[in-house]
């Protein structure tokens, strides 16, 4: 078989790598901290440690800078980041997306906490502003219930 063809055989099983977002919608990629629990308690004090406080915003400093985003909002081990509608980040692939997110996120942890850290990521779509802004209510509303 020919090297190219062969190639783009391959390439033809990535099957969710032509996932994009829908042209328009309001984009937050949410990072949540992998395995956080068992990370934070050997780390840091509870309820509320300043240190992993400033890591957090750190992170998603990072994550705002790098993926060009318009707000950002952590709380606990997760961070959320708003794209806007005509964002064009990655040719808004979902995979790329979800993976250097993850990546930027979890290096910038990571360098500013000076031992390893791991973040997954997901990507959440809304058509209105309206939808943007329940979003975020419902983040804050999150950290509300996890602080009391």
């Amino acid at each position: 078989m020919h090297g190219e063809d062969f190639e783009a055989g391959q390439r033809a099983r990535e099957w969710f790598h032509s996932l994009v977002l829908m042209p328009g919608a309001w984009t937050v990629l949410r990072v949540d901290g992998r395995s956080f629990s068992r990370f934070t308690e050997q780390r840091f004090d509870k309820p509320f440690d300043l240190r992993f406080s400033q890591l957090m915003v750190e992170a998603a400093r990072a994550l705002l800078t790098e993926l060009g985003g318009r707000y950002a909002y952590t709380e606990s081990d997760e961070i959320s980041v708003l794209l806007d509608p005509g964002a064009e980040i990655f040719g808004r692939g979902v995979e790329k997306l979800v993976s250097i997110s993850a990546s930027i996120t979890s290096a910038a942890f990571t360098h500013a906490a000076g031992e390893p850290a791991h973040f997954d990521s997901r990507v959440w779509i809304g058509s209105t502003s309206t939808d943007v802004i329940d979003y975020f209510l419902g983040r804050q509303s999150d950290a509300h219930r996890s602080a009391s």
